[in-house]
């Protein structure tokens, strides 16, 4: 059995809304550490959420085709989250997202000691997460933006927690009308 869950890009996994310019990225369609082995994480069949048991090495990793977004536009990446009842070990442990496109990493500190559990909450919570699509005329169709969340760096057990799924949506204006 792998130890690690690779990313499924399916249409029931990873949906566009080109209505709204929004892509909604299921946990299936995230690579998750750990996360083929169901000692330390529970991933849903089909577009249902992944839920953490435990582990001390967090590291959830996703991509998305920047064709998807219109380009010179700002979106922001958030988590949608839970934490169950019995979660444990992140009362003095923030995860960390980051988003990027062509090397440029924006990163992001989220406490989650602090939330109640059974009640999804979105990630980060003060300050954005957001990448901007480039505009030049070399743009390829197949870059991507990639983004995560992550706690790797105290080594410590934790668990409970639930990733419903991943929300990009842009934020303010277009860039001079730039589509």
């Amino acid at each position: 059995m792998p130890s690690h869950h690779k990313g499924e890009e399916t249409p029931e996994l990873v949906k566009y809304n080109e209505l709204s310019d929004t892509l909604t990225v299921k946990p299936r369609a995230l690579d998750i550490t750990w996360g083929g082995d169901s000692r330390y994480w529970k991933i849903s069949p089909g577009a249902g959420p992944a839920e953490l048991v435990q582990v001390s090495w967090l590291q959830v990793n996703g991509k998305a085709k920047l064709s998807y977004f219109k380009k010179g536009r700002d979106y922001a990446v958030r988590f949608r989250v839970e934490l169950r009842p019995d979660n444990f070990g992140w009362g003095d442990r923030p995860v960390y997202l980051m988003s990027g496109v062509d090397g440029q990493r924006l990163w992001r500190k989220a406490d989650l000691g602090a939330k109640r559990p059974d009640e999804a909450f979105d990630i980060p919570m003060d300050r954005p997460l957001t990448f901007r699509v480039p505009v030049p005329s070399n743009y390829s169709n197949s870059a991507v933006v990639e983004f995560g969340m992550y706690e790797i760096w105290r080594g410590r057990w934790k668990g409970g927690l639930v990733i419903h799924e991943v929300v990009i949506e842009p934020v303010g204006p277009t860039l001079t009308g730039l589509q």
